[in-house]
């Protein structure tokens, strides 16, 4: 068995975990190694949102007796805090639902909260959620703000200067409920609101419990252009394992059409590229040159910890610098703000 040498080995065997294709015995016998690196998967496990999934996935592997005593109480209680945090979500969720149908306001609710009220995991703490995000026609989302800030979310977290064409409006904060609100008319970023179509998703949308949310198509889709798009996975060529383990607990890499759909974009086969790097639930997906191409170089970048940190911060510098040009030639709003900053500094010298 190989040993921990680098982030590629860590997130092989957390998919490992988190799979539905590898075997409890083989597992097992991985986990019990005596070079294992418990470390390692609890860091990369807390950066990528997973920790409470490993614990449960272990459980229902009846592999629980493999962690450390100290891992286990900890991850057990760490479990137990997301499963409280979730249903208080939960109860959110339908004041929100109600309030929104009672003033006929369509909707949609996103991501976690929407996989939370659908109901797909054996146990609802498997999954981290943060925000609730709720997808509103265009027309109505100065209504549905205004509602929701009468009642009860009273905060906005603001931004530092007025945004144009924004996927979504301020967060909404109240101090009664757990979670803040983000309200969207868009759910990518602008240079990409053609890939995903909004008025469908409005009618192809599923009602459970008089909860609207996408139904799994949409809900896979959003899940991963939010991730290659909007959080720049594609340029950087890395992945989210709680968006991949969404995706498989939908069933989606399994249906054929929507992975034949989602192959037709470059930014398609290079999630699904890095979903097979590490997960055999893909394995069944056959890769093409450009697909080999994406996981050759995702390899060798994470490989060589010091080059994989001079290419990002490379890539995020002309990312950075890229962005803000575009936001001086295209927002006057962010223009004023910089002005304003550049002057208020040079006053208070």
């Amino acid at each position: 068995m190989p040993t921990m040498d680098n982030l590629t080995t860590t997130h092989h065997y957390i998919a490992d975990i988190l799979s539905f294709e590898v075997s409890n015995s083989e597992l097992e016998k991985t986990l019990r190694n005596s070079s294992f690196n418990w470390d390692a998967i609890v860091i990369e496990g807390s950066k990528h949102l997973v920790l409470p999934a490993i614990y449960c996935r272990l459980r229902e592997k009846k592999l629980l007796h493999v962690l450390p005593s100290e891992l286990n109480v900890y991850l057990e209680e760490l479990t137990a805090i997301n499963r409280s945090r979730n249903e208080s979500i939960l109860k959110q969720v339908n004041f929100i639902a109600q309030l929104l149908n009672q003033h006929a306001i369509e909707y949609v609710f996103l991501k976690g909260s929407a996989l939370l009220a659908l109901g797909c995991f054996q146990d609802n703490a498997e999954r981290m959620v943060g925000d609730i995000d709720i997808l509103v026609k265009d027309s109505q989302i100065n209504d549905a703000f205004q509602l929701l800030k009468t009642n009860g979310y009273n905060k906005t977290s603001g931004f530092a200067y007025k945004q144009k064409d924004y996927r979504h409006l301020d967060r909404l904060i109240s101090d009664h409920y757990i979670a803040a609100i983000e309200l969207h008319s868009q759910l990518l970023n602008k240079k990409y609101w053609s890939l995903i179509d909004i008025p469908s998703i409005f009618t192809s949308n599923l009602v459970i419990d008089n909860i609207s949310i996408p139904n799994a198509d949409v809900m896979s889709t959003h899940q991963i252009l939010a991730k290659q798009v909007n959080d720049n996975g594609h340029y950087y060529n890395s992945l989210s394992l709680k968006s991949i383990y969404d995706l498989i607990i939908l069933k989606k890499h399994k249906d054929p059409t929507f992975i034949s759909n989602l192959l037709k974009s470059k930014y398609g086969q290079s999630y699904v590229a890095l979903s097979q790097n590490y997960f055999k639930d893909f394995s069944h997906i056959p890769a093409n040159t450009y697909m080999k191409y994406i996981r050759f170089s995702h390899n060798t970048q994470v490989s060589f910890n010091p080059i994989n940190g001079f290419i990002k911060h490379i890539k995020f510098s002309l990312n950075f610098i890229g962005h803000r040009i575009t936001l001086l030639c295209t927002n006057k709003y962010y223009t004023k703000h910089i002005f304003n900053k550049i002057f208020r500094n040079k006053t208070s010298v």
